[in-house]
């Protein structure tokens, strides 16, 4: 999962102006991995579709004091919503259709993606970020809002966790 050390991430770039086109651009770049870092903090595919765009609003709205790289900037926003609790919403009237079961599909391994589920938020969150994202620890403290010690802290309780969990392999 790891990439090559001289490998440059495409949705790292930095913004040099208020350009609408510059920000779209970095924002397909990185939209992908804000919907699967949505999803793995325990969202819906749709709750997650509407916090990427609720995230792109509010990165529009203040991207005039971002510093730094994009995508940690970005995901630090998405994973902040992620985080939130959802509204109470008014129940559908009765004899409307339930929504349809949750589509989403993963080619990672179900044994791993089932542990993953049954760790805690932040354990899974700083793990997928890490891991699946391939993004520093240093990003992920910014984008969890914690010191990189306890970013280290959550990735390694969490992949003592997942090895507990997890059936052994030759």
């Amino acid at each position: 999962m790891r990439r090559a050390q001289n490998s440059v991430q495409p949705a790292e770039m930095k913004l040099a102006s208020d350009d609408a086109q510059e920000f779209e651009t970095a924002f397909r770049q990185v939209s992908r991995s804000a919907f699967l870092l949505a999803r793995q903090v325990g969202r819906g595919t749709e709750e997650a579709k509407d916090i990427v765009q609720e995230a792109a609003m509010r990165g529009w709205r203040y991207r005039a004091g971002r510093t730094g790289e994009f995508r940690p900037w970005f995901l630090a926003i998405v994973y902040r919503l992620s985080c939130q609790r959802t509204l109470a919403w008014v129940p559908l009237p009765f004899g409307w259709d339930r929504p349809a079961p949750d589509s989403f599909g993963s080619a990672m391994d179900p044994d791993l993606l089932a542990a993953l589920r049954e760790l805690p938020t932040r354990q899974r969150a700083a793990l997928w970020l890490r891991y699946c994202d391939d993004l520093t620890v240093t990003d992920v403290a910014r984008i969890m809002s914690c010191s990189e010690a306890a970013a280290k802290q959550l990735l390694l309780r969490g992949r003592d966790a997942l090895r507990l969990r997890l059936p052994p392999r030759l």
